[in-house]
């Protein structure tokens, strides 16, 4: 009777126990509080000329640099425009720059990763080296020297920010594949025939989509950040656009003279939004864990 009564109590507990994915993820309190910010940040770029009370780029040098109030809920610039629909607008650029970014890394990086870590030999080390001689810039002296070269705009910042995450993704492809090309079923794919590009993309890399998926999230936050970095040194997008760097750019000359609120909300924005993919990266390495899905 003791054995039957453990025995169901311990099925009981493994059945409340949430080992799914989602489960577990929606268990991690940062993680989905770094959800929030991200589906926050989403839903006002998405409905943003909903949202902002005024057009970003409308001045009005009547109501310039006034504080916070009513009609401005987060006053206005030296301009007379609106921060809060400037914000708010600029929540489409740095979320559209951070997705391309990512998008031009993986798209190159996890490819060249591969193709290294899957033949190895002189092709291998000539990607490899090649990506070693990225990594030994600062990223953001790369991203300036590459958003230089092309010249200043949004184009530019997203393909500077593209090319400096490309070492990062092939060299975890690399890992992952040189891990995984000695397994028995890759073993098994190469000995009935199947074609190294077959073999590469239907069994290597799902099998290294999870740490990848991690390094896109926690990615996305780098790319807004070099992108707020690379307009508010003048190399990014062109006023009069909205964009959270570019808007300190601007209002960095007027924080002596007591307008905080010029700098401090598109501020706010960039934090909360990295802030955001920072932490669903963490859970989602966290959950992605085998050791942490099974229990032990």
């Amino acid at each position: 009777m003791l054995s039957i009564a453990e025995n169901s109590s311990s099925i009981k507990n493994s059945a409340s126990k949430p080992n799914s994915f989602f489960g577990l993820l929606f268990k991690n309190r940062l993680a989905m509080i770094g959800l929030f910010f991200i589906l926050f940040w989403t839903f006002v770029a998405l409905f943003a000329p909903i949202i902002a009370p005024y057009s970003p780029t409308a001045t009005n040098t009547a109501i310039k640099l006034e504080a916070p109030s009513a009609a401005h809920w987060m006053g206005t610039d030296n301009f007379g425009r609106d921060i809060f629909s400037r914000v708010i607008f600029g929540a489409r650029i740095s979320l559209w720059t951070g997705i391309i970014g990512v998008g031009i890394s993986c798209c190159l990086g996890i490819p060249l990763g591969g193709i290294a870590g899957y033949y190895g030999g002189k092709l291998g080390n000539v990607i490899m080296r090649v990506m070693d001689t990225l990594l030994a810039f600062p990223s953001l002296i790369l991203a300036m020297a590459i958003a230089a070269s092309i010249g200043p705009g949004l184009i530019s910042a997203m393909i500077a920010v593209g090319i400096v995450g490309i070492p990062e993704f092939a060299r975890l492809m690399f890992g992952q594949t040189v891990s995984l090309r000695e397994k028995e079923f890759v073993e098994a794919g190469r000995a009935i025939g199947v074609k190294d590009s077959v073999i590469l993309r239907k069994h290597i890399f799902p099998n290294a989509l999870a740490p990848l998926l991690v390094r896109a999230t926690l990615g996305l936050g780098f790319a807004i950040l070099t992108a707020a970095s690379l307009s508010f040194l003048g190399l990014g997008v062109k006023p009069p656009t909205a964009e959270w760097g570019a808007m300190i750019s601007e209002g960095r000359e007027y924080i002596i003279s007591g307008q905080w609120w010029i700098i401090s909300f598109p501020g706010l924005a960039i934090v909360t939004s990295i802030l955001g993919f920072n932490l669903l990266g963490d859970g989602l390495r966290d959950v992605l864990d085998p050791r942490i899905r099974t229990g032990k």
